[in-house]
């Protein structure tokens, strides 16, 4: 299993978000992600409105799926 830190590396965070790292994104939207069980905590509707708001995707889902992408390519 990958985790967050090398799936949404640096790159792709400054090119994609306002944010240096996965966790500046999650902490600035209040999340506190320490394992799986956390991060499946977060409600889909809060996830998705800071996302849209600051980074250049319109859903969390959204994100994920462009990151996986680049992570494979």
């Amino acid at each position: 299993m990958i985790s967050f830190t090398e799936l949404f590396t640096s790159d792709f965070m400054r090119h994609y978000t306002q944010y240096e790292s996965i966790d500046e994104l999650l902490s600035s939207g209040g999340f506190v992600v320490n394992s799986e069980e956390d991060y499946e905590a977060i409600p889909d509707e809060a996830i998705d409105a800071h996302v849209r708001k600051t980074t250049n995707f319109l859903s969390w889902k959204e994100m994920l799926t462009e990151a996986v992408d680049a992570y494979t390519h």
